[in-house]
């Protein structure tokens, strides 16, 4: 009952800062308007793709310390190694977006008298990727000993900030720049409270090892490939449509995107505990994945009905009437691809525990050209609502592929 426990834990943490964000996405939509709250979005998905950076090696940390759970001294030098190659890669990936500045706002079809803010809010958001990645490592040590009490505590009060702290600088001023200048106020408070957390092991004594560094490189590289892609086939779409259709429309897409993102906060909690679980090796793992599968139902479809019945009336009362008529359709369409996403966590974080991440890889891999292909062709010729369909689509193929791939392995095994 333990899996129960810990989703419920996980699910804690995600719902008391949705339901702070709830309210400032709708102040930061009415108060940006709907181009810069479009690349707001956007900056949000910037430091989620920002993980590729991480070389896989957050995954590869929970699952070590899973591994290592009776070994203090490895323990050290996994987090100790891991800390410095992922703070070193955040500032080399900070200092590219920085490098990039003054090309984004044409990329992005930025309206000519909001380029000087986004070209200093992106100056911020550089600084933020080291500060969101080193942050995801101290996380991982305490998700690898499943201490998930000390983790939704910490991801509350964070989350809480991050979400809440760019809307009410918009009382100071109504610019993206302060915006983001919240969220990196909200990133520095998440990481001062996981060092907290997990001060016992950071602060033993720094023991970088070459041997557990190619050992979680190993593990991790595979990932690095799954995150490399899986954030293109996530956050592509917003892009694609921003230089596409232009920057004052992607606000339409990712009003209800953002919603959809919210609810896969339900299926990341239940994967998270199932995760160091499986890489532990627990003797129960058929029975702990279909106890998963039945959570993730009774949680999911009842939320997607009340969703897609009442679209128009969530989006409007949210973020304000400018969001009535096509992005209500395109939340009814995310929301069907939302159902099956969520299922695909189960057999996605079963085959990377048992050390398979190159079964996952391989498929993100193969499914990102078509992918790419039919986001582009559906959104120049259906718009919106084509980038809706071809997300959902998406991530059908994705679950029915990983479901046979894990049922593949419990044959050979």
């Amino acid at each position: 009952m333990s899996l129960i426990k810990n989703s419920i834990l996980n699910l804690s943490g995600f719902m008391i800062p949705t339901i702070v964000a709830i309210p400032s996405l709708g102040i930061l939509a009415r108060e940006l308007g709907t181009e810069l709250f479009g690349i707001f979005t956007l900056a949000f998905a910037i430091v989620g793709y920002a993980s590729i950076f991480d070389a896989g090696l957050t995954r590869a940390v929970i699952r070590e310390i899973s591994l290592f759970r009776n070994d203090h001294e490895e323990q050290i030098k996994i987090i100790s190694t891991a800390s410095v190659s992922v703070f070193l890669l955040g500032c080399l990936a900070g200092s590219i977006l920085y490098i990039l500045i003054p090309f984004i706002p044409g990329f992005l079809q930025v309206s000519i008298f909001h380029i000087d803010d986004v070209k200093s809010s992106f100056k911020v958001l550089a600084i933020t990727i080291p500060v969101f990645l080193l942050n995801q490592i101290w996380l991982a040590y305490l998700e690898g000993h499943e201490r998930f009490a000390i983790i939704n505590m910490q991801r509350a009060l964070s989350s809480s900030s991050i979400a809440a702290i760019p809307a009410m600088l918009m009382l100071i001023q109504h610019t993206l720049y302060y915006a983001i200048v919240g969220l990196l106020i909200g990133r520095v408070i998440s990481l001062i409270m996981s060092f907290y957390f997990s001060r016992e092991i950071i602060l033993r004594r720094f023991q970088l090892s070459k041997e557990t560094y190619f050992r979680l490189l190993k593990f991790g590289g595979w990932i690095t490939i799954s995150n490399i892609i899986s954030p293109v086939m996530v956050y592509f779409d917003r892009f694609v449509i921003s230089h596409l259709l232009g920057a004052n429309k992607i606000a339409y897409y990712t009003a209800p995107s953002e919603a959809v993102s919210r609810l896969l906060n339900i299926p990341t909690a239940l994967s998270r505990a199932l995760f160091p679980k499986l890489s532990a090796g627990n003797a129960d793992g058929k029975k702990l994945e279909k106890l998963s599968y039945l959570l993730m139902a009774g949680c999911c479809l009842p939320i997607v009905f009340i969703g897609i019945f009442f679209a128009e009336k969530i989006l409007v009362t949210w973020m304000g009437s400018a969001y009535a008529g096509e992005p209500a359709k395109i939340l009814q369409i995310l929301l069907i691809g939302f159902v099956f996403n969520a299922m695909a966590q189960i057999p996605f974080s079963k085959i990377q525990a048992i050390g398979k991440a190159h079964i996952t890889a391989s498929l993100h891999m193969a499914e990102l050209i078509p992918y790419l292909l039919m986001l582009y062709f559906l959104t120049v010729n259906y718009a919106l609502t084509g980038a809706a369909v071809a997300w959902s689509i998406r991530v059908m193929v994705d679950f029915f592929a990983l479901f046979y791939l894990s049922r593949k392995l419990d044959a050979e095994r």
